[in-house]
């Protein structure tokens, strides 16, 4: 059987990593800071109603265990679902959603290397020259001519992009050209 998807990197670069943590401490310490007092109010029997509250708790603190489970390992990659092409998301291997590349005009493929910059997260608001270099490799796909590109998934490192490539190559008609756009 033919492997039908590859998963390449993580789906998030520094500043989404430092925000899903913020959020995700935001959310949980106030739970798991609070939960003990909880405890023990209800159990010298303060207050009847806590049982609930305990309950909620509880089920609140595995709903945020899960979603942490769940969202920290996100990676993305490329699937291939009956005769189309998805951008997926997978975690733990497994894939849990894809978002559908249109290729209808693509002769071709390529990958195209663009230096970018990052700002870090509330660091460029007290330095505002505060920034990481860092180059980004996109896999395009082409039209015949080169001159209208669609972008299929954009990359960290380069050995990524080129197995994302041949993936490419081997599950549709697309071939690897250099980007040479003809504008006669």
């Amino acid at each position: 059987m033919e492997n039908n998807h590859i998963i390449l990197e993580s789906a998030y670069n520094g500043n989404a990593k430092f925000y899903l943590y913020l959020i995700f401490a935001v959310i949980f310490l106030p739970l798991v800071a609070t939960f003990p007092q909880i405890l023990i109010s209800n159990s010298f029997g303060q207050d009847t109603s806590l049982g609930y509250t305990i309950w909620i708790s509880v089920i609140a603190i595995i709903a945020l265990i899960a979603f942490a489970i769940i969202m920290f390992p996100l990676k993305k990659g490329l699937y291939k679902g009956n005769s189309d092409l998805f951008i997926g998301y997978f975690t733990w291997g497994k894939l849990i959603f894809k978002q559908k590349l249109g290729l209808n005009k693509a002769k071709a493929v390529s990958i195209l290397k663009f230096k970018r910059r990052e700002r870090g997260a509330y660091l460029s608001v007290a330095n505002p020259e505060f920034s990481t270099a860092f180059s980004s490799f996109e896999v395009y796909a082409l039209n015949e001519k080169h001159t209208q590109r669609k972008i299929l998934i954009s990359l960290r490192k380069e050995i990524n992009a080129k197995r994302a490539l041949e993936f490419v190559e081997r599950n549709t008609a697309l071939k690897e050209e250099i980007y040479s756009p003809d504008f006669s």
